[in-house]
């Protein structure tokens, strides 16, 4: 098996490691490292890994590294991209938490070498559809990841980046705790940013007419589960993209909570139409507030999700 190392030196982890490359990984994966800045940088070294017939690529980040490699990959390798292991090493790492990790810092590259060498090293592997967003009006280049957000999500993760991260907590943690507060202040009469009423926005699904009207919140995934139990998601089936869509001012909305987060909706929450949840092949969204996806934020406008594409990761 041939490795590359794409390693972002700047992600939560390792910078507060230090940032160096432990010798023995050095050793290992000799010049087919790269810690690129930049798209353009990114997009060349891997050609260079594939060049070099490599066939697995360690992602030594978060969440956005991983991002970037998927969103750089087709540019390098066209329609037969290699497998990824990821070593966790970002402030976001819910990919991680959910295909397995490595590890991260000098011990997870350390596990990572010692499999390499005694032949483990890709026997365990798991494949995901890969959540690509596409701006038909050239807003924006396509993005592949596997977690979006808008509406309260975009709203949570500013304020989240902007205060609690301060405090330390994770990207997770920090979303997490600011949409508890949003929600709470709410629930008590005392939205005083008007979150509730939600944003403007038009979501498709596959074939069918679409939903119009304001929004409270909107999520897609192409994971199989989140962090901490959550799960707000239900009657996907096997299809690749899984949504929940829920209107402004949901009735019931202390109530439904619990079964919202853990994808258990009630009948009386079905029957509201207001929580919406389901897999899908394609959503046409029309957004006019910013998205978030994999912690990054994209522009608004009419975007389009997809998951025709599947990727390979090497599970520890």
């Amino acid at each position: 098996m041939t490795l590359g190392l794409i390693r972002n030196p700047f992600s939560h982890r390792n910078k507060a490691g230090g940032g160096d490359l432990p010798a023995d990984a050095a050793r290992l994966f000799g010049d087919l490292v790269a810690s690129p800045d930049t798209p353009d940088k990114l997009v060349k070294a891997l050609r260079g890994f594939a060049q070099g017939g490599v066939g697995t690529i360690v992602v030594d980040g978060g969440d956005g590294t991983v991002r970037e490699v998927l969103t750089a990959l087709p540019q390098a390798y066209g329609a037969a991209p290699p497998a990824l292991a990821i070593l966790a090493a970002g402030k976001t790492n819910l990919i991680a938490a959910d295909v397995g990790t490595h590890g991260y810092g000098p011990r997870g590259l350390a596990g990572l070498v010692r499999a390499a060498h005694e032949g483990t090293l890709g026997t365990r592997t798991t494949r995901r559809p890969v959540l690509t967003l596409h701006w038909p009006d050239g807003e924006h280049g396509p993005v592949r990841g596997m977690f979006m957000g808008a509406g309260a999500f975009t709203r949570g993760t500013d304020l989240a980046n902007a205060a609690i991260h301060k405090a330390g907590f994770t990207q997770e943690i920090a979303v997490a705790l600011t949409m508890a507060g949003v929600l709470g202040r709410a629930l008590i009469g005392n939205d005083s940013h008007g979150w509730l009423a939600g944003e403007g926005f038009s979501a498709a699904v596959d074939d069918q007419p679409a939903l119009e009207g304001n929004r409270f919140l909107f999520l897609a995934t192409t994971l199989n589960k989140l962090i901490l139990g959550l799960w707000p998601f239900w009657d996907h089936g096997t299809r690749p993209l899984r949504f929940l869509d829920v209107a402004a001012n949901p009735p019931g909305l202390l109530g439904a909570l619990p079964r919202l987060m853990t994808g258990r909706p009630s009948a009386s929450m079905r029957n509201t139409g207001a929580y919406r949840s389901g897999g899908a092949e394609r959503i046409d969204l029309h957004l006019t507030r910013p998205l978030i996806m994999d912690g990054e934020t994209y522009p608004a406008g009419r975007v389009i999700l997809s998951a025709q594409d599947s990727i390979r990761f090497v599970q520890p």
